[in-house]
């Protein structure tokens, strides 16, 4: 019988996302006990914190090779957009140092799979924080049609010409390469009818990225 690397992948995976669960967990209990020692304050923050980053990466690869494997099962439910967002600027702000502005009405809703989107937003505020970026401004556009976007604009320099050139996003070595590659994925997952989500990158004409979200 061959050795079926995916599936041992898969497994180990899932392992150790159960441990990072039970670990962050243990460490709320820790912070809990801990409040009335204020000098173990930033210490206990900071490791909540890189382990929050170590738990949304293993979320992030179980995504990959599901998806890769096409075992991933789309879990498309009506979601407040602002719920999906509040984690993820709380940690790129606070880990990060990436101020967002959050420009659209907080009672917007939409249907999307959460975790895919979460992976999307989460790779696009890491570029930007990356490319040079210090504030990124998140709205919403509606259709008539029923579909739905979210842009994201940045203050960094923008996109460099050959990425506004490439059609279909390859994963690179670099973390902004797999980060385009891993957001055009999970866009590309959300289908309806005949079409399927996909992502827009352009330069603002002041200055700045722009990255559009684009769900059918």
């Amino acid at each position: 019988m061959a050795f079926d690397l995916n599936t041992l992948l898969s497994s180990e995976l899932h392992d150790i996302k159960n441990q990072m669960q039970a670990l962050l967990s243990v460490q709320d209990d820790l912070a809990e006990q801990l409040t009335e020692l204020p000098k173990f304050n930033d210490l206990v923050a900071s490791i909540q914190n890189h382990s929050q980053v170590l738990n949304h990466k293993f979320i992030e690869l179980l995504s990959v090779l599901k998806m890769q494997n096409q075992g991933f099962k789309l879990n498309v439910d009506e979601h407040w957009l602002i719920d999906t967002l509040t984690p993820i600027i709380h940690e790129i702000k606070k880990l990060h140092n990436l101020d967002v502005i959050l420009d659209f009405d907080p009672e917007f809703n939409g249907f999307y799979d959460d975790q895919l989107l979460e992976i999307a937003l989460h790779n696009v505020l890491i570029n930007a924080k990356s490319a040079g970026a210090s504030l990124v401004n998140i709205s919403v556009i509606e259709h008539a049609n029923g579909s739905w976007v979210i842009n994201l604009q940045d203050d960094g320099p923008g996109f460099e010409p050959e990425q506004l050139e490439q059609g279909e996003f390859q994963p690179h070595g670099s973390q902004s390469g797999l980060g385009l590659y891993l957001i055009s994925q999970s866009l590309q997952a959300h289908q309806r009818n005949d079409k399927r989500g996909q992502v827009l990158l352009s330069n603002s004409d002041h200055s700045g990225a722009i990255v559009q979200l684009i769900f059918p």
